[in-house]
């Protein structure tokens, strides 16, 4: 379901290649603490602040799916209805070398694409102790580091997190629309943000894990399943019917 960064084929035994198995519910540690591209240390709680937020897990240095996708979720945000201030974007470093400045130099880069309004929202993250490895390994990723090349092989996606730092809804990466971005962080906020249109397509359709998005199409299978319901209820009726008149 998920992007990965980067493909060596053969390079390491199967056993050590990263796996991707995030589960909806699953509970981050908010304790954890991390630095952000100020230097300033807060945990993955003081971070959040109360909001939903949107987590990607990779590293600043990544020549490869991380850019990318940072660039895709902070031009797809600027198109939502969502005011900034509701919400967080994060991308947590999985490289322990990583530096507040290699943050920095990474946030500079998505600022055009997210624009003045929305670079507010976005916070990167690093940690000199591995949080940012721990914490992509309490969500369920795990990546492998190929020290010949100084890079990473690992999964990407864009994750949405509930103000207490529960897995609310996984986006593989470069596969969600602008609508997927803002559905998904209405749905993490438990409906506080969005607008009234969000909240009924919300409860007459749901996430398809085939295509990676939202689509009414379940929707449309519940309205078939309700059919074939009154169908024989219907036939029931005309059957015990016919069977008084005989």
């Amino acid at each position: 379901m998920a992007a990965l960064c980067l493909f060596v084929a053969g390079a390491a035994p199967a056993a050590e290649r990263p796996t991707f198995d995030l589960k909806l519910g699953t509970q981050l540690r908010l304790d954890r603490e991390l630095v952000d591209a100020g230097s300033r240390k807060q945990t993955l709680g003081e971070t959040l602040g109360g909001h939903p937020a949107l987590v990607i897990f990779g590293y600043d240095k990544c020549p490869n799916l991380c850019g990318v996708t940072q660039q895709a979720v902070a031009s797809d945000l600027k198109k939502t209805s969502l005011h900034p201030a509701d919400y967080r974007a994060l991308f947590i470093s999985i490289d322990p070398e990583e530096t507040p400045a290699d943050a920095a130099a990474a946030q500079a880069e998505i600022a055009s694409a997210a624009g003045p309004a929305g670079l507010p929202a976005w916070r990167f993250l690093t940690s000199r102790e591995g949080t940012g490895a721990a914490l992509a390994n309490e969500a369920g990723i795990t990546f492998d580091r190929r020290k010949g090349i100084d890079q990473f092989v690992h999964p990407i996606a864009v994750i949405a997190l509930t103000p207490s730092g529960r897995i609310s809804q996984v986006l593989p990466a470069l596969t969600f629309t602008p609508r997927d971005l803002e559905l998904a962080l209405v749905e993490a906020s438990a409906n506080r943000l969005g607008s009234i249109a969000d909240h009924i397509f919300l409860l007459c359709a749901g996430f398809d894990s085939s295509k990676g998005q939202y689509t009414p199409a379940i929707w449309a299978a519940l309205k078939v399943a309700s059919l074939a319901t009154l169908l024989g209820l219907g036939a029931t009726v005309l059957w015990q019917s016919w069977g008084r008149t005989r």
